[in-house]
């Protein structure tokens, strides 16, 4: 009855949360106010009345609206880290970073969900504190051409990650000269001084390249490509595997 309803008062059915969904009680929320929105008041006051179920009064509308203006960017958020598409490692923290700027933004602007951003920063912060300062993790949002530098303005966090990419692009370069050394004796003393010039020049005209390219810009730089590979390789999110698992039975 609940859905015969709601199709036909509001051409929009109602959703239900799902557990396994994060973002499905925002999505529940987003899709009432898309209703009232676009169907009006009165659908809601008679599936309401039909369902024999209190009306929403001007106050809790307000109140979801807010809620949803809040929770936008976290679901945002859970959609890039969890989809198919941006399955880069580096996505993380610049995801996080933009998510706690974004929040703190929404400070100011909330006046009935005040308490909500604030509990999601810190939240976040409690969640990823020990993440947000591992330098693995950090280069890895520097390698991504889309990122590189200019997610955060936390000199220490950049120098953090800097570093590791240095210290890995010396031990790669490292492993290419004794791979092709010759046997000079003495060129090979000398290797370890052209290798730190290779990987320190590669390594800022990375960083302070103007281009915008995409991932194609790698290939220009062989040894940042493939600490890159290296660093950015992870697991597919859970929601993809659930899918693939899903359509087994029907291969």
């Amino acid at each position: 009855m609940a859905f015969e309803t709601g199709g036909h008062e509001c051409k929009l059915q109602f959703l239900r949360p799902n557990r396994t969904r994060r973002n499905s009680l925002f999505l529940v929320v987003e899709r009432i106010l898309c209703i009232q929105r676009e169907q009006g008041e009165k659908a809601i006051r008679n599936v309401c009345t039909a369902l024999k179920i209190k009306m929403l009064n001007p106050a809790d509308m307000g109140f979801l609206a807010e809620y949803t203006a809040v929770m936008n960017p976290v679901a945002m958020a859970l959609d890039i880290l969890q989809g198919e598409s941006h399955v880069h490692m580096g996505f993380l923290l610049p995801t996080l970073s933009q998510l706690q700027e974004k929040l703190k933004k929404l400070k100011s602007s909330c006046k009935v969900c005040r308490s909500l951003p604030a509990a999601l920063q810190t939240g976040i912060q409690k969640r990823f504190r020990e993440v947000s300062q591992d330098p693995e993790l950090i280069a890895a949002a520097i390698l991504p051409p889309k990122f590189r530098t200019c997610w955060t303005t936390e000199e220490v966090i950049l120098k953090a990650g800097l570093d590791y990419m240095r210290n890995h692009l010396e031990e790669n370069l490292d492993e290419d000269v004794l791979a092709n050394s010759s046997h000079s004796d003495e060129e090979d003393f000398f290797a370890a001084v052209k290798s730190e010039n290779l990987q320190a020049g590669a390594l800022e005209r990375y960083v302070s390249s103007s281009s915008v390219g995409g991932l194609a810009i790698l290939h220009s730089f062989p040894q940042i490509k493939k600490l890159s590979i290296k660093v950015n390789t992870s697991l597919p999110g859970s929601a993809a595997s659930e899918r693939l698992l899903i359509m087994l039975p029907y291969y």
